[in-house]
Formats: C-alpha cells, sequence, structure tokens
C-alpha cells in the first residue's frame, strides 16, 4: 500500500496492489514480482472514488502463477 498527498490541493490517493513472484521462462527470474491487481482509493473536496487500475481477472488470463520450488 502506498498513500500519496497533494498539501495544494488536499487531494489523497491511497493504492493497494497484490503481487505475486513471477518468471518469464521457466528456469530464472528475469522480474522479482508482477502486480496482478491494483485500485486508487481517492478523496477530494469530499468526494471519494475507486479506481481500478489492473484487474486480477484481466491479469491472470496470461500468466501463469509461478511457485518456486525448494
Amino acid at each position: 500500500m502506498y498513500k500519496f498527498g497533494d498539501v495544494e490541493s488536499g487531494a489523497t490517493m491511497t493504492l493497494d496492489f497484490k503481487t505475486m513472484p513471477y518468471a518469464n521462462n521457466k528456469y530464472s527470474f528475469t522480474e522479482p514480482y508482477l502486480i496482478y491487481d491494483m485500485q486508487a482509493h481517492i478523496s477530494h473536496n469530499g468526494k471519494v472514488w475507486t479506481e481500478q487500475i489492473i484487474r486480477a481477472e484481466d491479469t491472470l488470463k496470461t500468466k501463469a502463477v509461478f511457485v518456486p520450488w525448494h
């Protein structure tokens, strides 16, 4: 989770995200983590809303869950 704020406007935004280990191939990690779900919760001038930036169901259609074996 990350929280951002703007001093002049008073707006705040909180990013919530989920990650998982991910590799582009079977034998090595090429990226340490894949963000597969992300939402932004925004508050400004008394209005509060949520934007879905990355949808888990869309990401996981094209990526297989990678679980490293020890």
